[in-house]
């Protein structure tokens, strides 16, 4: 259970960051400072909830309240997410280009969504691997 939640958390504070950068980028003004806030907000949830599983919390509170390997977990998790989200992406791509579909419809919003999630959960996927490795 406890490997389910840590998945929840960690997906949830990398989705706040990745829709923070969009916003900052999409938006003017106000709305720019509602992404910063939404990737603050990501970061912190990240960084707080990682700290739990690390060494730094042995120091701290003598224990470790998350007791998972979370790279490994997050390495495994952006794995699947990535390899279901790239086959899916693939699959609507060619249904949107057989239907004639896809210039008339995309808009630059969705489509740099798309991009930028597919990029950061290869780049977090790659990180996790790595410090996984060690």
């Amino acid at each position: 259970m406890i490997e389910l939640i840590s998945v929840i958390v960690l997906t949830f504070a990398l989705a706040l960051i990745v829709l923070g950068a969009i916003t900052i980028w999409l938006e003017r003004g106000r709305g720019r400072l509602q992404g910063i806030t939404l990737m603050v907000v990501g970061l912190l949830v990240g960084v707080g909830y990682a700290f739990l599983g690390s060494r730094l919390s042995l120091r701290s509170f003598n224990r470790l309240i998350v007791t998972v390997d979370l790279p490994a977990l997050m390495g495994t998790a952006f794995t699947y997410t990535g390899g279901v989200l790239s086959g899916a992406t693939l699959a609507v791509g060619l249904f949107l280009w057989a239907t004639d579909r896809f210039r008339h419809q995309t808009e630059r919003t969705a489509v740099a969504f798309v991009v930028v999630g597919v990029l950061v959960a290869l780049a977090a996927t790659l990180i996790a691997i790595s410090f996984s490795a060690r």
